[in-house]
């Protein structure tokens, strides 16, 4: 089959830096790129990454780049909390459906998702992937919460297709929309090298020693519920959290000072760090109250983590049998499941390999971009 002029919108930028839209679109794209895919990511112009800077594999060229053979676009918009993402996707949706020889619009995201119709203007062909139902956010006003469901309404309607990364969005959008979705979730990467331990005695970790998180820090993620349970546990294990909150609120400043200091927040870590953090994890934690399909913890299986996870349907689709979930909230009940998989290492090693398959055959990168590629193939025939 031919190559394909791709353009991928919605998402702030690459390398990931920033969510899960942001990782799930760098590993979609760089995996296209290597298979002769003419891909192009369009990102926000206040992420220019300045060449001195630059992570290994992005090379700038002006005021655009390329990275791993995918090329890196930057084009403005209104960087405030409310227009940032709104403006940026309208314009870039504007140019890709008229000043580019474009075989496929890839919108990504339900706020994005509202410019369908400027992407197919001019008779490209438009998809769009629902990575998550944003207006369940509690950082939404009403007026956001309002856009990003019509954002949902119009994109269901007026794209191509519709990917859904969770058969439960999948369901809700047949529901919400009669719109058939196609079902492709998100992913982690297989390692094909080992992993350098070393790395975590940065934060004065040593493999097995602690528990791993890893996110955003939003409300959405129960980071307070995760902290409380910890401390209820008897035991010299720490707790690591992954992640950062920007612009940073009062959130923040409560976690830290709920926090002792078994208690560890590393900031926003990337690349091989990260692989180590959790390569050596005794037991990956999300307590979230709201997710997409959580690529953290498909990136935990693919390091054999033994997995506890709130009750949450879209948690309980990921990890299927291989995690143990506890009531969302519960501060007991997750204190409770911890302390079990800790005092059983037979059976926590047992969970993190049924991890690990469950992984390999539904959550690779690579089984990921597969079916991408072939509903880009598949929209463009019919």
């Amino acid at each position: 089959m031919r190559a394909l002029r791709i353009a991928m919108i919605g998402q702030k930028g690459i390398p990931a830096r920033y969510g899960g839209v942001e990782t799930h679109v760098e590993n979609i794209s760089v995996r296209l790129a290597e298979r002769g895919h003419d891909v192009r990511v369009f990102c926000r112009s206040r992420l220019w990454v300045d060449p001195a800077l630059a992570p290994p594999g992005y090379v700038v060229a002006g005021r655009d780049a390329t990275y791993q053979g995918v090329r890196v676009v930057f084009r403005p918009s209104v960087p405030t909390k409310h227009l940032d993402a709104a403006t940026h996707a309208f314009l870039c949706a504007l140019e890709a459906s008229w000043r580019h020889d474009l075989d496929i619009i890839h919108l990504h995201g339900i706020g994005p998702a509202a410019f369908a119709p400027v992407a197919g203007l001019f008779g490209r062909r438009v998809v769009s992937t629902f990575h998550a139902l944003d207006w369940r956010q509690v950082k939404w006003g009403p007026w956001a919460k309002m856009f990003l469901k019509r954002g949902e309404r119009t994109g269901a309607r007026r794209s191509d297709t519709v990917i859904a990364v969770s058969r439960l969005m999948q369901a809700h959008i047949q529901h919400a929309h009669g719109v058939e979705a196609r079902y492709i979730p998100n992913g982690a990467s297989r390692r094909r090298s080992p992993v350098d331990l070393s790395l975590i005695e940065r934060w004065g970790l040593k493999s097995g020693g602690y528990i791993l998180t890893v996110g955003r820090i939003i409300p959405d993620r129960e980071l307070h519920t995760l902290i409380e349970a910890f401390h209820q546990l008897p035991t010299t294990l720490r707790l690591v959290i992954v992640g950062s909150e920007n612009p940073r609120s009062a959130y923040t400043d409560a976690l830290e000072r709920l926090a002792a200091e078994r208690v560890v927040f590393t900031g926003d870590v990337f690349g091989e760090p990260l692989e180590a953090l959790y390569a050596g994890a005794r037991l990956y934690a999300l307590a979230s109250r709201v997710e997409g399909l959580p690529i953290t913890v498909c990136e935990a299986m693919a390091h054999a983590r033994p997995l506890v996870l709130s009750d949450i349907p879209e948690n309980a689709e990921v990890g299927g049998t291989a995690a143990r979930y506890f009531k969302c909230g519960d501060v007991n009940a997750l204190a409770s499941t911890l302390q079990q998989l800790l005092e059983d290492p037979a059976g926590s090693d047992a969970l993190g390999r049924l991890a690990r398959q469950r992984f390999e055959t539904e959550y690779d990168w690579d089984l990921v971009t597969d079916q991408v590629e072939a509903e880009y193939y598949r929209v463009l025939k019919s």
